[in-house]
């Protein structure tokens, strides 16, 4: 079960609201601040991964109140008025604090813990870094990385000849790098084997750029989109890496959308209130 983040004000600096690379900070970010190397195995058992695809609105929060909960971007709007904390936030957008500033400053606070590039770090109060990790990316592809020079660290895509698809892979140690496919849905993969979660699974992540965000009700911008121009050649390319080191470490990754545009070949899909039935069920026997 996560452990309840704290609640308290957020004091917020106008270079919050600004790009992140439009301002100089006083406190930079070392490379040795917030790394994930404490929380590498830390876990096991199920995770929940709680994106914002229009799917993500039939959760049943009460059904996963003993589950770790790693959630992203603007799907922190779905825990609003439960006592879910999140066992980490993690925004990759860069934007996303001016676009949406309200659902950030909730994902920053009500968070155990946070991922979040080494540039929106450095905007924050010194209380909210001190609970922040900082994402960097994996090296860039090179002959040996195919030679299994860093099997320990990563796994890439086998293609050596294009350009395109050289730097897709899948991290195993969030310290070495994560590697980003245009989706934070798959940052948040990485970061739940990372920590050392086996049954993994996958909540509004229906990539599906025809409908809105469960949280958009039309009468606030959206927030931009790019999955459509990414999801044939780097997100479902990525996933496909991501599997094939799931599946060799024998641990599962499950889809709860039934309405996702990954295949179900690629992520198997399974019956949303069959899984929390199961997971009522057994939050009764140990309450009895």
């Amino acid at each position: 079960m996560t452990e309840r983040a704290p609640r308290h004000p957020l004091v917020w600096s106008r270079a919050l609201y600004l790009s992140p690379l439009s301002f100089q900070s006083a406190r930079p970010v070392s490379p040795t601040t917030g790394t994930f190397a404490a929380w590498r195995n830390r876990y096991r058992g199920p995770v929940l991964l709680l994106a914002s695809g229009p799917s993500a609105g039939a959760l049943d929060l009460a059904a996963w109140q003993d589950i770790p909960l790693i959630t992203m971007n603007g799907a922190i709007a779905k825990l609003a008025g439960s006592a879910l904390c999140p066992l980490f936030y993690v925004c990759s957008d860069l934007s996303f604090a001016e676009q949406q500033p309200d659902l950030y400053r909730q994902g920053l606070e009500r968070s155990t813990r946070l991922a979040l590039w080494p540039e929106a770090i450095q905007a924050l109060p010194a209380d909210l870094a001190a609970k922040a990790h900082a994402l960097h990316r994996a090296p860039a592809t090179r002959l040996e990385h195919h030679l299994g020079v860093e099997q320990e660290q990563a796994q890439r895509a086998s293609t050596l000849f294009s350009r395109r698809a050289r730097d897709i892979g899948f991290s195993r140690d969030l310290d070495y790098g994560i590697f980003d496919v245009r989706t934070v849905a798959f940052i948040a993969l990485q970061l739940a084997y990372h920590l050392g979660f086996s049954e993994i699974y996958l909540a509004g992540v229906d990539l599906d750029t025809q409908a809105p965000r469960f949280y958009e009700d039309g009468r606030t911008p959206a927030s931009p989109c790019g999955l459509e121009q990414h999801l044939h050649s780097r997100i479902l390319p990525g996933l496909q890496v991501m599997q094939s080191v799931m599946r060799a470490s024998g641990r599962q990754v499950f889809n709860l959308s039934p309405r996702s545009r990954i295949p179900a070949e690629l992520i198997p899909r399974v019956d949303l209130a069959t899984v929390e039935a199961r997971w009522l069920g057994q939050g009764r026997r140990q309450a009895g």
